[in-house]
């Protein structure tokens, strides 16, 4: 069964799994699988025990492995009132740059992981995206500015996650953007 096939198939399932994924620094990814695109897939984000955290979008060519989680947390998630959760937005999961724009227009943080980098996070307010760059408003993680919006190649994104519990803490406490 294709990578895509066993993407498919855990929408079909309804059930937590999780996704492995290449490079070999990436994190596995735990959660409901609720669509697939051309290029990526949208998940809806579970925590230890099926608590919802959140969606990440990732990279249907990096996916190694789809396994079926054994534990409580399918059980738990589908008892829960927002039971079942679903992006609340269209969003463009065929073109990096059309998902990126469907993520940050709501004026939200997004975190992004890079291609080849170590458990980091980059997370920020979309500022704009140029030719193959994506510009971050960055968020440092002790909750204060960068003052200048950074930039990332958009061929190395390789996962994208929204309004997950760890954004909405550092939102908090950042507050608004400052003027800049």
């Amino acid at each position: 069964m294709s990578k895509r096939e066993r993407l498919l198939s855990a929408i079909t399932e309804n059930v937590v799994v999780r996704v492995n994924r290449k490079p070999k620094y990436a994190e596995p990814l735990y959660g409901f699988v609720v669509r697939v695109g051309a290029n990526w897939a949208l998940m809806a984000q579970v925590s230890d025990g099926g608590y919802a955290d959140g969606f990440v979008a990732f990279r249907v060519d990096n996916v190694a492995r789809v396994e079926r989680d054994r534990t409580i947390a399918t059980t738990f998630a589908q008892s829960q009132p927002d039971w079942p959760r679903q992006y609340p937005h269209d969003v463009d999961l065929d073109h990096t740059r059309g998902l990126i724009t469907s993520f940050g227009g709501s004026g939200g943080l997004i975190g992004i992981e890079k291609e080849r980098e170590r458990k980091a996070l980059w997370v920020g307010i979309l500022d704009e995206i140029i030719d193959h760059h994506v510009y971050l408003h960055e968020v440092r993680p002790d909750g204060t500015w960068h003052d200048e919006p950074l930039g990332y190649r958009l061929s190395a994104v390789t996962a994208i996650y929204v309004q997950t519990r760890y954004l909405a803490a550092l939102r908090a406490v950042a507050g608004s953007v400052p003027p800049g």
